[in-house]
Order: structure tokens, then C-alpha cells, then sequence
């Protein structure tokens, strides 16, 4: 007893249905790139990250050797940069440590046994994440950079 309306009634709910599951999965995946992509960004500037701690520790080191030998003026500008050029060590090491804390709790296989609503939330955290890591790392880099002297 199925009227021709109310078969077409079923066919548009479950159409409805499937489009707006499909799309949700659309989000999700787009979310996801977009996450990925900002990831994708940081990732390389880790070995900058790297380098720059060892010039950076280079540094404080020739800076001992300086001050060993400078007068007392000098000796208070060599401090200076030494305890500056420390600061951007430490801000290059929590650069580093974050991207890596990031990537050890991203949980992008999980995506799937989440609703698109639940997915979305956390991508949205995610990314949210991972864009001040991006700040922290970028910041850490061109600070060292200048500080270094260097483009």
C-alpha cells in the first residue's frame, strides 16, 4: 500500500539523507587537508629550528671566550647578548617541543569512528593548535635570524 507520494517522500529523505552525510565527510576531509597543510608548513622549519640552536650555542660559547678577555663594559654588553642569545635558545627548544608534543597527539586516524560534527570540533582544535605552533616556530626563527644577523 504505498502510494506513488509517499514513495517519492521516502526516496527524498533518503536522498537527503546520503547527500548530507556525504557532505559532512566533505568537511571533514577539507578540515583535515587544511590542518595537514598548515603541518605540512612547520614541519620543514624544524631543521632551521636546529641549526640555529647550534650557531646560537656556538655563539655563547665564543661569547665566554670574549668575555674572559674583554673589560668590564664589555663584559656587561657580553652578558647581554649571552643571556639573549640563551632566551632564543629556549624559545627554539619550546618551538621544537611543541610541533613535536602536536604531531605526537594528532589523532587523525580517529576521524573516521566520529561524527562529522564531532570530527569538525576537534579539527577545529586542532587546527587551532597547530596554527600557534606555527606562530611559535616562525617567531623563534626570524628572532634567532636577526639576532644571528642573518636574513
Amino acid at each position: 500500500m504505498h502510494t506513488p507520494i509517499r514513495n517519492l517522500a521516502i526516496l527524498v529523505s533518503i536522498c537527503g539523507t546520503f547527500l548530507a552525510c556525504n557532505s559532512g565527510e566533505e568537511a571533514v576531509k577539507k578540515s583535515e587537508n587544511e590542518v595537514l597543510a598548515i603541518h605540512d608548513e612547520v614541519m620543514p622549519k624544524i631543521d632551521d629550528i636546529m641549526k640555529l640552536k647550534k650557531q646560537l650555542k656556538q655563539r655563547i660559547s665564543s661569547l665566554d671566550s670574549l668575555k674572559a678577555s674583554g673589560s668590564a663594559a664589555a663584559t656587561l654588553r657580553t652578558d647581554e647578548e649571552k643571556e639573549q642569545a640563551t632566551r632564543l635558545v629556549s624559545d627554539l627548544t619550546i618551538a621544537d617541543s611543541l610541533m613535536m608534543n602536536w604531531m605526537s597527539h594528532y589523532n587523525g586516524d580517529t576521524l573516521a569512528k566520529l561524527s562529522s560534527e564531532e570530527a569538525l570540533n576537534y579539527l577545529s582544535a586542532q587546527k587551532d593548535q597547530i596554527t600557534d605552533v606555527k606562530k611559535r616556530v616562525t617567531t623563534s626563527i626570524e628572532q634567532s635570524r636577526q639576532f644571528l644577523g642573518k636574513p
